[in-house]
């Protein structure tokens, strides 16, 4: 047999074009126009680059624990990667092991589709409605898991939360990610990658 027959082919991410004139800040890859805080500042100034020598610990402990009493939940119940990009691929690994289609509208972030196609993962692109919105009401019934960016990526249109809490109380047997959100349902707060 050839090797090659069992390497994975899908399309690549392609990125947004990268202005070349230092004067454009692009937001939607989150640059910010304003150098970093002055506390910031002092840290990079005042850090010890010699602990750069030692692995990282692999826990994040300090970040878990802090992230964890600030929303008053348990440490475990803390996932820190390296970046959403990561945070989604392992969820993505997870989570989505069904030969059940995983959901997401069909105009949203366009890494959905190229981590579904890397890691062999049906999926089914939703259409949004004539406002560019996300409709709730498409995401019930049989599915493998359903990914919400809220807001919306590119469109930037926000689902309220009522919607969100609609589209988890439709699929209590389906794992449902709300990328790049923040919200408060009851006592659990998700921030960047929520998992329902």
């Amino acid at each position: 047999m050839n090797w090659e027959e069992y390497v994975r082919r899908v399309t690549p991410y392609v990125p947004g074009e990268q202005p070349k004139d230092p004067d454009v800040i692009k937001l939607n890859t989150n640059e910010n126009p304003y150098p970093p805080c002055p506390a910031v500042w002092n840290v990079i100034r005042d850090f010890n680059a010699g602990v750069l020598r030692r692995y990282p610990d692999p826990e994040v402990s300090i970040l878990t624990d802090a992230l964890a009493e600030y929303y008053n939940v348990r440490s475990d119940q803390v996932f820190v990667g390296v970046g959403s990009d990561d945070v989604l691929a392992m969820s993505f690994l997870t989570f989505f092991n069904s030969q059940k289609p995983v959901l997401f509208p069909d105009i949203t972030y366009s890494f959905y589709p190229v981590w579904c196609e890397l890691f062999g993962i049906p999926y089914e692109c939703r259409p949004l409605d004539d406002n560019f919105k996300v409709k709730a009401e498409d995401y019930s019934g049989d599915n493998g898991g359903i990914v919400i960016a809220n807001p919306n990526a590119p469109t930037g249109i926000e689902l309220p939360q009522s919607e969100i809490e609609t589209i988890i109380k439709n699929n209590p047997d389906s794992v449902c990610i709300v990328d790049e959100a923040y919200a408060d349902f009851g006592k659990e707060m998700w921030i960047n990658t929520a998992i329902c």
